[in-house]
This record gives structure tokens, sequence and C-alpha cells, in this order.
């Protein structure tokens, strides 16, 4: 790969646990169908332990990432929101600084007129 095959671009990754398949499956495919994410994975199970209301939790829950413009990004995170079983769903943005040009413009392509250039 020579160096401007691998570009500067506006993609962001948004890191989101989900209870189960079902509901990994409902935000992935609804976030695609809405034009608010290009695509997503879902990684499998993990165990998640936290604090939450003075005791110490432990849970299953996978993971989603789904790919989008950086421009998109708050848009998606509050449809997921939104549409998320948890009372306070995690949803972090991870911003992206390169990717490989065919990948970008793929990106784009998806996202359509609601991406700006990236």
């Amino acid at each position: 790969m020579t160096p401007d095959q691998f570009q500067a671009s506006e993609m962001s990754f948004l890191y989101v646990t989900v209870p189960d398949m079902a509901t990994a499956r409902l935000l992935a495919g609804g976030a695609i169908g809405e034009k608010l994410a290009a695509c997503a994975n879902v990684l499998p199970q993990m165990t998640a332990i936290y604090e939450w209301d003075g005791e110490i939790e432990e849970e299953s829950e996978l993971i989603v990432i789904l790919k989008t413009a950086k421009s998109i990004a708050p848009a998606l995170a509050k449809w997921i929101e939104d549409n998320h079983p948890y009372e306070v769903p995690c949803i972090l943005e991870v911003p992206l600084g390169r990717g490989n040009s065919g990948y970008v413009e793929w990106l784009q392509k998806q996202m359509g007129s609601r991406s700006r250039p990236m």
C-alpha cells in the first residue's frame, strides 16, 4: 500500500455494549437502515464488571462496533440511546485517523448525503 492509498479520513467507530444478540441485531440493523452507520461488527460475549447503585454487578454482554462518518456520530449516538434497553448505555466514539482509500470511499458512499466529504 502506498502512502496515498492510506488516507486521512473523518471516520469514527461507535463502541456500544448490549445485553444480547437480539439487541445487537436490532441496533446494528436499525442504524444501517437509517443511514447512520455504514456497517457494524458484533463481537461475542464478554463479562462486564461494574458498580451500580453501590453494588458490584457482573453481566454478560456483547460489543457492537458501528462504523460511521464523524459528522454523523452524534446523531447515531442519540439514535442508539433512544433505542437501547439500558437505562445508561455505554456509547463511546473512537475517532479514526486514517484508512485505506477504498474503504474510506465505500464508507462515504454508504453514508450518502448525510456525511460531509472525507
